[in-house]
């Protein structure tokens, strides 16, 4: 991980703002935190790194949708006719929970102001169904707040998944924020 290895500060040796400042510390802890140890080859041949296991991914039986998927080729035409007219977006002839009023939109962020913050512990505890209808891999998975968002995707925060099962990489989620749920570490 190179970039981990540079020093602070962009291009011309900018200071980076406090945000990203975290993050990259928050990148670097996660990473010691991982590392179990580095074993040194003695005829020259590259360093070789150890990590931890990761723990399971959570099983999504335990994670129940808290809406009802309807599929369109269950349906009689006169349904389905009914259902587009109902909600013309309505994504490869199934529907989707309910879009956010603006005033839930406003109590959800209004709510979400007592615990929102860069850092903050989170559990995904839904999720809008995928394009075939399914469940996400991402309900019941932990992370850390990454970022906030500002309007127009104010409902919205990027979580960074802590890693499971055969995962090295760090991953970043865009979820909704009535998806997530704040959890104390």
């Amino acid at each position: 991980m190179d970039e981990l290895e540079e020093p602070p500060g962009g291009d011309g040796g900018r200071p980076l703002n406090p945000d990203a400042q975290w993050r990259l510390d928050y990148r670097r802890s996660q990473r010691q935190r991982r590392l179990a140890g580095v074993q040194r080859d003695m005829f020259g041949a590259p360093e070789v790194e150890h990590f931890h296991r990761n723990p399971r991914p959570p099983s999504s039986e335990e994670w129940p949708l808290d809406y009802e998927v309807t599929r369109f080729q269950d349906l009689s035409m006169e349904e389905q006719v009914r259902l587009l007219a109902e909600d013309p977006h309505t994504p490869w002839a199934r529907s989707t929970r309910k879009r956010l009023t603006a005033d839930e939109k406003a109590a959800l962020i209004a709510s979400a102001a007592n615990w929102l913050r860069l850092g903050q512990r989170v559990r995904i505890t839904s999720t809008s169904p995928s394009i075939d209808g399914s469940k996400e891999r991402q309900v019941g998975r932990v992370g850390t707040v990454w970022r906030t968002c500002r309007p127009p995707f104010d409902d919205y925060v990027h979580i960074n998944l802590d890693l499971v099962g055969q995962e090295r990489t760090e991953k970043v989620v865009f979820v909704e924020l009535r998806d997530v749920e704040p959890i104390e570490d």
